[in-house]
């Protein structure tokens, strides 16, 4: 009977599994969630990324007779930017991105920068705002309301945008496969940071003329990213793949409404039983799931996937879990030795 009464109890609590396995299937099933979110928001900017590339591509080769002559020519230049602001603002209007950019294998000064176009959307925490103009001739972006940013610069200089210089010198065909990604990076005068998404622009002949992509900045990620989840203290993370985990090299949300803090410092990895990992800081730890994850097609560094959790909310399901379990063996035992007594009283009646 006693034994009967302590299943029932275990089942009416929900304990007949241990709170470990119930921890690792609520993680589990979050990051099917952020997998499934994190598939699509690359794939649609990969793919609207090749079409933006063949569409610039398709400009310049029907704008310039000779791209080699643009070089140091204003004049050309800033006709060539004129046909390409429109679009790019367009496709930045329909993509799952928080900026676009074209940077071209070309430059009016000889100091080493590129010409080009890079906008940005004017509050990331909106999918429909009006774009400022980045990097660009000021004077096309006010022609067309894309007014210049607090942070504007006429020019990419390559060597700001860590990654950049290294793609364009390997930019080749087929373009769908070289689809590549930076990491992390900090946008020059401002505190963002963004990951962004390259495609490069190359000729019928085979000419490079520059890359083309997307990024997704933090705050976009963030508000645009957010994952349902009944855990308020949940943090979702996209990074690069290291030897434990780096926030300061990833893009991090959190539910709707909720706040997971971590701190910008790299957590070491441990496993722990049932395949979850603990993630050890200095301070603070974390208990979660990582997983690797492939960005884009040309990407050489892989990325990971991870959900984690404050270890202390970890220890408190379990420790709530033991007292539940022991408050119900207590009265059990209390149940118990009241039954004993009782019959003592009956036997010692009956004598």
């Amino acid at each position: 009977l006693l034994a009967a009464t302590l299943v029932a109890g275990l089942f009416f609590f929900d304990q007949l599994k241990s709170p470990r396995e119930g921890m690792v299937t609520s993680l589990n099933f979050r990051m099917e969630a952020f997998a499934s979110d994190m598939e699509s928001l690359w794939r649609n900017v990969s793919v609207m990324g090749v079409h933006l590339s063949e569409d610039m591509t398709d400009l310049i080769e029907e704008r310039t007779a000779d791209f080699s002559a643009l070089r140091g020519d204003a004049d050309a230049m800033e006709a060539l930017q004129e046909a390409m602001l429109e679009p790019l603002c367009q496709y930045g209007r329909q993509v799952d991105c928080s900026g676009a950019f074209v940077l071209l294998n070309s430059s009016l000064g000889g100091d080493g920068s590129c010409g080009g176009l890079y906008i940005q959307r004017s509050n990331s925490a909106r999918m429909a705002s009006d774009f400022l103009l980045y990097r660009g001739m000021a004077d096309i972006g006010r022609q067309h309301r894309v007014m210049p940013h607090r942070k504007w610069a006429q020019e990419f200089c390559p060597a700001d945008f860590p990654g950049l210089a290294d793609q364009l010198e390997a930019a080749s065909a087929p373009i769908e496969r070289a689809c590549r990604t930076t990491e992390l990076l900090t946008l020059p005068g401002t505190t963002e940071q963004a990951i962004l998404l390259s495609v490069p622009m190359v000729g019928a002949d085979g000419r490079v003329y520059g890359l083309c992509g997307f990024s997704v900045n933090q705050t976009y990620f963030s508000a645009h990213h957010a994952q349902p989840s009944a855990v308020s203290s949940l943090a979702c993370v996209l990074s690069d793949a290291a030897e434990g985990l780096d926030i300061q090299k990833g893009l991090l949300t959190y539910p709707a409404g909720g706040f997971c803090f971590v701190p910008d410092e790299l957590l070491a990895e441990k496993s722990l039983r049932g395949g979850l990992s603990a993630f050890v800081g200095t301070e603070l730890s974390f208990v979660g799931i990582s997983e690797p994850f492939t960005v884009a097609a040309g990407d050489e560094a892989p990325h990971d996937l991870t959900v984690l959790i404050p270890k202390s909310d970890y220890d408190q399901v379990l420790l709530k879990s033991a007292l539940e379990i022991g408050g119900l063996l207590l009265l059990l035992l209390f149940f118990g030795v009241v039954c004993c007594l009782y019959y003592l009283s009956l036997i010692h009646i009956s004598e």
